[in-house]
């Protein structure tokens, strides 16, 4: 099958995981166990133009062997058939690997029932658009240890804002956004996601001071790749990798003053 493109802002998010796996796992070494949840998959591998693959989220989680169990949800057929093949290729007994097809939303409480309500977590919530629900947030935020990385995709949001708006609803978890008030020389994106910042606090989770942005040739944000956590040292750990992973001035990440 053809894998999903590997674009600068998905090298960037990549990167961003190779780094941040070894810090949790050394970070939390003393709890008796620590999960992985990968809410959107994929197939396990990206292309670059030169046709040349990257491993993806799934195939890194799974060089860490210190994580209990890792949990993987992919919803298309073709890719969730790729990505358990990919992953029996590394590990034929699957060893500590729960995989799932079907729509993260779905399956997200059977998830949550696996794993010990103090065990600490990240999870990956990397969707193509809006897939993830607000209700969704909700439970993982319920979490007493729960890391979260995040995609917000500006395309997603801004297609939606005007043909469906419930759509936006639903990821938001109300309709607040659409009063969203713009600082001069702010964009409307970059408003809403300063408006999802703050909801995710309101459910006890801070955000890192800088964020991840995909920018297009127009210097517009595309995506938005947050981190949010309500533990402290998790925070400042994913602080550190963004400010190690934003060397590129032309592809500015997104700061926010505290």
């Amino acid at each position: 099958m053809e894998y999903p493109k590997a674009h600068p802002w998905t090298l960037k998010k990549l990167e961003f995981l190779k780094k941040y796996f070894p810090a949790f796992v050394k970070a939390t070494q003393k709890a008796r166990s620590r999960h992985y949840v990968d809410g959107f998959a994929g197939p396990g591998y990206n292309q670059q133009t030169d046709g040349s693959l990257v491993e993806g989220s799934p195939l890194l989680a799974i060089q860490h062997p210190e994580f209990t169990s890792f949990f993987f949800v992919e919803k298309g057929r073709r890719s969730y058939t790729e990505l358990e093949r990919n992953l029996r290729e590394r590990d034929p007994s699957l060893r500590g690997v729960h995989l799932y097809r079907g729509d993260f939303n779905l399956r997200v409480d059977d998830i949550l029932q696996q794993i010990h309500p103090k065990a600490p977590t990240l999870f990956f919530l990397d969707p193509f658009g809006l897939e993830l629900r607000w209700s969704t947030v909700e439970k993982i935020a319920g979490r007493e240890k729960a890391d979260i990385f995040i995609l917000l995709s500006s395309s997603g949001a801004v297609r939606n804002r005007g043909k469906n708006p419930h759509i936006l609803d639903e990821f938001f978890g109300d309709t607040s956004w659409r009063d969203i008030r713009r600082k001069p020389g702010q964009s409307w994106f970059e408003a809403f996601t300063e408006a999802y910042r703050e909801r995710m606090r309101e459910l006890g989770l801070d955000g890192t001071e800088l964020v991840t942005v995909a920018r297009n040739r127009k210097n517009a944000p595309m995506h938005v790749l947050a981190f949010h956590s309500k533990n402290k040292i998790a925070l400042r750990i994913a602080n550190s990798v963004f400010n190690s992973i934003e060397t590129n001035f032309a592809q500015p990440g997104l700061p926010f003053g505290e």
